[in-house]
C-alpha cells in the first residue's frame, strides 16, 4: 500500500474527468481504485480490457457491468434498424474492442429489417493484422440466415485510417456475400474511442 500511495503522490493531479472515473470505480475496487487507474495509465479502455481478463472479484464486477452496458446497446439494435441507431452501433463496437491490444474481426448479422440477429468475433490476429477468410464469413451468414452484415475490426495503433488491405477485404467480402444475397452495409474501423464508417466515407 505504501508503494501505491507514493506512486500516486508523484503523479500529476487528476483532472475533473479522471476524478469522476476514479469515483465511479470505487464501488468496484474500493480504496484500490486510484492505484488501479494509475497502473493502467489512467486509461479506462485498458482497465476495461484488464477487467475482462481477470477473475478477481473487483474486476469481475466491472466486467459484468460492461457486459450489461453492451446488452443495453444490443437491445436497441435488436428492436430498431441499425441505420436508425448509428451511434448505438459505434458505441457497441467501441465497448467490445475497449483496450484490446490485438486486432480482431467481428460481424453483426442482421435480418431483412436490418435489426440485429447475432454478434460474433470471427477472427483474432496480432497487434497489426488479422487474417480474414471470406468462406467462413459466408458460412456464419448462412448459419444465421442473415440478410445483411456490418463488419468491423479494430486498430490498436490508434489510427482509424483504413489500409489498402482493409479496402480490398471489404470489396472481396461484398462480392462473395452478394452471391448468396447478403449485403455488407458497413465496415467500421475502431481505434480506442474513435471509429470510422466505410459507408459514411463513401468507401462502400
Amino acid at each position: 500500500m505504501t508503494t501505491s500511495s507514493t506512486s500516486a503522490a508523484s503523479s500529476p493531479e487528476l483532472n475533473a474527468r479522471q476524478q469522476r472515473i476514479v469515483d465511479a470505480l470505487r464501488p468496484f475496487f474500493g480504496a484500490e481504485a486510484d492505484a488501479l487507474y494509475e497502473a493502467n495509465g489512467r486509461s479506462l479502455q485498458k482497465l476495461a480490457y484488464s477487467a475482462r481478463q481477470s477473475a478477481l472479484p473487483g474486476f469481475h464486477r466491472l466486467a459484468t457491468g460492461l457486459a450489461l452496458a453492451q446488452e443495453l446497446l444490443c437491445e436497441e439494435l435488436t428492436t430498431r434498424p441499425v441505420f436508425e441507431t448509428p451511434t448505438a452501433v459505434a458505441d457497441f463496437l467501441k465497448l467490445h474492442f475497449a483496450g484490446q491490444p490485438f486486432e480482431s474481426f467481428v460481424a453483426l448479422f442482421l435480418d431483412s429489417r436490418h435489426t440485429l440477429i447475432a454478434f460474433e468475433e470471427l477472427f483474432r490476429g496480432t497487434l497489426s493484422q488479422t487474417s480474414v477468410y471470406p468462406r467462413e464469413v459466408l458460412q456464419r451468414a448462412l448459419h444465421h440466415n442473415a440478410a445483411a452484415l456490418i463488419i468491423s475490426h479494430n486498430h490498436p495503433s490508434g489510427s482509424t485510417e483504413p489500409s489498402r488491405a482493409d479496402e480490398v477485404l471489404t470489396q472481396s467480402l461484398q462480392a462473395a456475400l452478394t452471391m448468396i444475397d447478403v449485403r455488407v452495409l458497413d465496415h467500421v474501423v475502431v481505434a480506442g474511442a474513435r471509429s470510422l464508417s466505410f459507408a459514411e466515407k463513401g468507401l462502400l
